[in-house]
């Protein structure tokens, strides 16, 4: 197993995410993210490395080698992964479904206050 797969490994256990949420979290195969983990893939392309870092709180150039050591964390958002999953969703959208998700987010809000 290549230090990349080890890193990426460890990236996702250290998250607490199961392969399904981080699939659904980067829009990647679950099976794509465990020949990752498991090295059974050694090359990831990078828009992927960047995907399961960002969704997993570590540096891009931690899993690649790059940096010597994990960082604590990226950001520490505080987000749970159902927002997480929202927040991503929302960034693949294109600007008209944009607001029209955020315009059901306000309905169901004032759903909810009444």
């Amino acid at each position: 197993m290549s230090k990349r797969s080890q890193r990426i490994n460890k990236a996702i256990s250290d998250s607490g995410l199961s392969y399904g949420e981080l699939s659904k979290i980067t829009g990647i195969p679950k099976s794509a993210l465990q020949r990752y983990a498991t090295g059974e893939t050694e090359k990831v392309p990078s828009d992927r490395i960047e995907l399961i870092a960002e969704a997993t709180k570590v540096s891009a150039e931690y899993i690649m080698g790059w940096e010597t050591e994990k960082p604590a964390t990226i950001k520490d958002d505080g987000l749970d992964v159902d927002a997480r999953l929202l927040l991503a969703i929302y960034d693949r959208l294109e600007y008209g479904q944009r607001r029209e998700l955020l315009k059901y987010a306000k309905f169901q809000e004032s759903e909810q206050n009444q």
